[in-house]
């Protein structure tokens, strides 16, 4: 009859319902592979430049300096491949330090300062180079010891892969 099928050495005929049910169940499964496989690709680069008074000015952690950028946010899984700060237009001799904070158990901390001289070290500095993990925001801000660093622009690059 239509609509009827037999497996072979069977009695029982296969209802195509069934089969329909298997298809799309497979589909579904299918589906959540390529999602999770299609984030491996990462999100696209992100890259900017930001202006502020890099010795005068207040940082959201309330400490000299200004935030630079964030990346990420609660609750939301990333990794976090690499991110790269540019200090090409600051002051010779300007001693730059770098910050990350990030939450720990619900309260913001620094989790990273690293100082930096221009002109010494390289203008374009590598902070993240390779892949953490992360599933809060992480802030990043950028401190100068030097006056004449007010107003001039810190350039950032970073990728980004979501989990």
């Amino acid at each position: 009859m239509p609509g009827e099928f037999y497996i072979e050495g069977k009695k029982e005929k296969l209802d195509i319902s069934d089969i329909l049910v298997g298809i799309e169940e497979l589909q579904d499964k299918v589906t959540a592979v390529k999602d999770q496989t299609d984030r491996l690709a990462g999100e696209p680069p992100e890259s900017a430049s930001v202006t502020a008074n890099w010795q005068s000015g207040t940082g959201t952690s309330g400490e000299t300096g200004a935030d630079l950028i964030t990346i990420g946010a609660a609750g939301i899984k990333n990794k976090l491949h690499s991110l790269l700060v540019s200090i090409s237009a600051l002051t010779g001799g300007a001693i730059i330090t770098v910050k990350l904070f990030m939450k720990v158990y619900g309260t913001e901390r620094k989790v990273y300062a690293q100082s930096f001289t221009k002109g010494t070290d390289p203008d374009g500095l590598w902070i993240v180079n390779g892949s953490v993990a992360i599933h809060e925001a992480l802030r990043v801000e950028v401190e100068s010891n030097n006056v004449a660093d007010n107003g001039k622009a810190v350039d950032y690059d970073y990728m980004l892969e979501a989990m």
